[in-house]
């Protein structure tokens, strides 16, 4: 009877071991089942951002191009005429993919239009005509913002998005609205081709008040499911996309798990507590890796610079995705590959550590100007390197079409400008007959103003040349003490008219020679000594100093002056800086003279630096090499 019973409290035991065990089975399952759901919806979720992103910057990149039509109306006060116009609109209308045509509205009324084929109806249509559309443009001009609106039914025929800016001039004037229509469609096209092969699908729809009023992509019903929303803001034009799985969720391995369990269970009931711990340990440990790379991949992918991950031993280990676009290849055709493959010169990574522009190879062999930087993964199991790449080809475009425009408008105020200096020279020279005192003020203020433009535009030029590597230096050695006193007897005159006394120090060595170009060098000392005079006060002296230091002459500039703010120091020898740089500031200056000084003496071999005087006043310095004709130290 007790083995009987006992046999039964057996079965009993094992029945409810085999229950505990299938009950635990059953969790694994409702794990593997929910991991799975949630691998789909960071899946979509992933999509969905890269579908908004996409939006973005397809829409954003034609909208750009206007906004750079409207800065370059505001700096011209909106004195642009039509050639300009006809130049610039069909350049702008075939940089951007999305742009149906360009429109320009002064005085509300549309006076132009590119192309202009197939929109002839919109030429000269005046907005406030327009009922359904003018309290919205209205609107926008009051609040002096940009708005992107649509659809809307087109006076030349069809539907199209219209973005909208109102420009407003440097003087606060109304100018128009430069208006940009947008092929919008073929943004749609894009965004159902990428979720298509996202395999995700969308529904995109716009908002008005405090309302979603209509479908842009894409079926309402979308909505209400249990879909990804993400906002998007786009010139004032607010939309909500929505994305979800194009292939519903399936549940697979469910079966096999449950008899897998089964089987160990029935085998061995002991190791069924061991098997169930360490899958959960597995589970665990493999959804916080997917957490961590999928986080680190999402980090990478969106870093707007290329990123290249190489291992210890220089290998590619990993690329993101501005890497492939960069490079022009897949991840999976560079990962193990040597990163010297990326360069279009060979270069070891020692001599990549500080940085450098250079070029990297595409995939097809075409060459990219890049700014690389460079950093250790420091790893004592693993070890690496990090590149970053910055495609940099469009800021060298740019600084140089801005040194290239500097240039331009420098030599083209240099003529009238003269023309005007000696106009009034004749004027004031009695030319015209006899001047009165009001008017010779009148002209002597109309000549000094004259003389600071045409040191402006000097210095725009030279600084100008210096970037461009185009200023001739003409290196002879020289003595040291003939260059200061040359110095002295070209700027006494200034030193004088301020009532400034200016000195040279009287043990300059005759035998101390540099290797400089005089001219240049005397530019250098024109700049020093002027600001130090007009810093000095009233009955002030200014003094020139020449110190030997070992292989090196030291010339110093001291003043009697206040001195360098200490928050201005950093910026002290940056181009267009000043200390005081208010529209009320007392003393004149262009902000170019400090770093055209740095500039000159870098290309002769030396340096500038500046210190303030324990006894009040500033001390401007640079530092020459010997010639070799010099005295020994």
């Amino acid at each position: 009877m007790a083995t009987t019973l006992f046999s039964r409290w057996q079965w009993l035991l094992l029945t409810l071991l085999l229950l505990l065990f299938a009950l635990c089975t059953e969790y694994l399952v409702f794990q593997d089942r929910q991991r799975q759901q949630q691998v789909q919806l960071r899946h979509v979720a992933a999509a969905a951002a890269e579908l908004r992103a996409l939006l973005e910057t397809e829409v954003n990149s034609s909208l750009y191009l206007s906004q750079g039509l409207v800065a370059y109306i505001q700096a011209s006060h909106g004195q642009v005429r039509d050639e300009e116009f006809a130049f610039l609109l069909p350049n702008l209308v075939a940089q951007a993919r999305h742009i149906r045509n360009i429109g320009l509205a002064p005085g509300n009324r549309i006076s132009m239009i590119y192309p202009l084929l197939g929109n002839e109806k919109a030429l000269g249509l005046y907005y406030p005509d327009l009922a359904d559309q003018w309290p919205d443009i209205a609107g926008l001009i009051q609040q002096r913002q940009p708005l992107l609106v649509g659809p809307v039914q087109l006076a030349q025929g069809g539907v199209g998005f219209i973005h909208r800016i109102p420009v407003f001039l440097p003087d606060e004037r109304y100018w128009g609205i430069v208006s940009t229509v947008l092929d919008i469609e073929s943004v749609w096209l894009l965004l159902r081709q990428q979720a298509e092969t996202a395999g995700v699908k969308v529904a995109l729809r716009r908002v008005a008040g405090q309302h979603w009023t209509e479908m842009l992509v894409g079926e309402q019903e979308l909505f209400q499911q249990d879909a990804m929303l993400f906002d998007l803001t786009i010139s004032g034009a607010k939309w909500q996309l929505a994305a979800v799985s194009a292939e519903p969720f399936a549940f697979a391995g469910g079966w096999s798990l449950r008899l897998l369990g089964w089987l160990i269970s029935l085998l061995l009931l002991s190791l069924v507590a061991a098997i169930f711990i360490a899958n959960s340990r597995l589970a665990v440990t493999a959804r916080a890796r997917e957490q961590s790379e999928a986080y680190a991949s999402t980090v990478l992918d969106n870093v707007a610079d290329a990123i290249v991950v190489l291992d210890r031993f220089g290998r590619i280990e990993k690329i993101n995705r501005a890497a492939q676009s960069l490079l022009g290849y897949q991840a999976a055709d560079l990962c193990g590959q040597p990163y010297r493959l990326l360069f279009a010169k060979s270069c070891t990574l020692d001599e990549l550590a500080g940085g450098a522009e250079l070029d990297v190879l595409q995939q097809n062999g075409q060459p990219v100007l890049v700014e690389l930087m460079l950093s250790q993964i420091r790893d004592a199991k693993q070890g690496g390197t990090v590149l970053l790449l910055r495609d940099i080809r469009e800021r060298k475009r740019v600084e140089r079409l801005k040194n290239e425009f500097v240039s331009t408008v420098s030599h083209e105020l240099r003529t009238p400008l003269t023309a005007i200096h000696g106009a009034l020279g004749l004027v004031a020279g009695g030319a015209v007959g006899v001047i009165t005192q009001p008017q010779q003020q009148l002209l002597d203020i109309a000549r000094q103003n004259c003389e600071q433009l045409s040191m402006l535009i000097n210095d725009i030029l030279d600084i100008e040349k210096l970037s461009a590597g185009k200023m001739l230096f003409q290196l002879q050695p020289l003595g040291v003490k003939s260059l200061l006193l040359e110095a002295k007897n070209r700027n006494l005159p200034l030193a004088q008219q301020k009532g400034i006394t200016l000195t040279v120090q009287p043990d300059v060595d005759p035998e101390l020679k540099v290797l400089v170009d005089d001219n240049r060098l005397q530019q250098v000392f024109a700049n020093l000594l002027a600001n130090a005079i007009r810093f000095s006060p009233p009955q002030g002296e200014v003094q020139l100093q020449a110190l030997r230091l070992a292989d090196k002459v030291r010339i110093r500039v001291l003043d009697q002056g206040p001195g360098v703010p200490a928050d201005f120091l950093p910026r002290l020898f940056q181009k267009f800086s000043q200390a005081d740089s208010s529209d009320s500031r007392q003393l004149g200056g262009t902000g170019l003279g400090l770093a055209i000084c740095k500039e000159l003496l870098e290309r002769m071999g030396g340096d500038i630096g500046y210190q303030r005087l324990p006894e009040g006043g500033a001390c401007f310095y640079f530092d020459l090499a010997l010639t070799e004709s010099g005295p020994d130290a």
